[in-house]
């Protein structure tokens, strides 16, 4: 998810970009929260000297982040005892992202084995000028970025630089077997809708209804005349619009047009959470089409909401051919039975993204 500091924070690029300019690395702010369990870690980058260290900046609300985590996993795994570090650098894109507490558990349900920081006040995101979810900087051992990829893939040339830092004392590391190479991307999976923000989100919110984004944190009463346009949303039932997200004042609905395999929304709730029930194309989300978090009663499919974080809604089952590259469109509705849901954004995978 593309990003500026100050300004607007953005989708993430579709594909990794590219940067080999050598540069210092700069080294970790102060005011960083670190997440450490276990055994002491570095806490400065130059006590990472001597070792090859990857800077992982992620999010924990980014899917394109999570699925990245697979492969930097599979790394850590193979070169790991040779001396290849990663260090996990988070950085919020909504508040409940710069809640330590949010981003330990986080860290413990994605079952990250490298330490973290939760870079609460942008220190680092600044001082290595990071501008997007995911971002990965190479260093050498002498403390140099060797190589930074912006956003999801390119990990075969990242996979091989590593490899060839470690090899100049390890030299064994060149009979691993590389990761095949991705097709995340290929005209085969499918385009899917781009990231969907609810709240005002700098002038990117996508709520069709006329007046949603007038005012300040406006309450109003929304009525869902239409169906929505694909990567929009159309509010039905008593919501507050503010600049994250649209918060539910009561039971209420919002309906989501769009093209993909899979969806997955970023939902937060008071204490107590908020049971969500799904529709999809008028009818009950059915059991083959649903993601993860989702359970089913005797209304139907539906998640509980109970603690701030993506969830992860729908993996289509059905017809997800594509047609002239663009995978096949869905309406879904999501039903808040209570109030305090708030709805922040929408994210979508193709026919590739499903195995992470």
């Amino acid at each position: 998810m593309r990003c500026s500091l100050i300004l607007v924070l953005f989708a993430s690029s579709l594909f990794g970009q590219v940067d080999d300019t050598p540069r210092m690395a700069p080294d970790i702010p102060r005011d960083v929260v670190w997440l450490d369990q276990g055994a002491p870690v570095p806490h400065t980058m130059k006590e990472y000297r001597g070792r090859v260290v990857l800077v992982d900046f992620w999010e924990y609300t980014c899917i394109n982040c999570i699925r990245d985590f697979a492969v930097v996993k599979r790394w850590y795994a193979k070169y790991h005892r040779y001396g290849f570090e990663v260090l996990g650098v988070h950085f919020g894109e909504f508040q409940i992202g710069f809640n330590p507490d949010n981003v330990r558990r986080a860290a413990e349900r994605l079952r990250l084995p490298w330490p973290v920081l939760a870079d609460v006040k942008g220190s680092t995101w600044k001082a290595f000028y990071s501008n997007v979810w995911p971002n990965r900087y190479l260093i050498d051992p002498g403390g140099s970025i060797v190589l930074q990829v912006e956003g999801e893939g390119n990990n075969t040339i990242m996979e091989k630089q590593i490899r060839d830092l470690l090899a100049k004392k390890n030299p064994e590391v060149k009979s691993i077997a590389l990761d095949p190479e991705e097709a995340s991307f290929a005209p085969q999976c499918g385009i899917a809708t781009q990231e969907t923000y609810v709240g005002k989100w700098f002038n990117r919110g996508a709520i069709e209804n006329s007046g949603a984004y007038k005012g300040k944190d406006k309450i109003d009463d929304f009525h869902a005349g239409k169906p929505p346009k694909d990567g929009s949303v159309m509010l039905d039932g008593r919501w507050q619009v503010t600049q994250e997200a649209a918060i539910t004042q009561g039971g209420a609905s919002a309906a989501l047009h769009y093209h993909a395999r899979s969806v997955y929304a970023v939902l937060s709730t008071s204490a107590t959470g908020v049971r969500v029930y799904l529709e999809q194309d008028g009818k009950p989300l059915s059991r083959s089409d649903a993601g993860s978090d989702v359970r089913f009663d005797a209304q139907g499919a539906y998640i509980e909401t109970s603690e701030p974080r993506m969830y992860d809604l729908v993996k289509n089952a059905g017809d997800t051919a594509p047609l002239k590259n663009r995978l096949p469109e869905h309406t879904l509705t999501l039903h808040a039975q209570a109030p305090g849901l708030a709805l922040h954004s929408f994210t979508y995978g193709n026919n590739c993204q499903q195995n992470f």
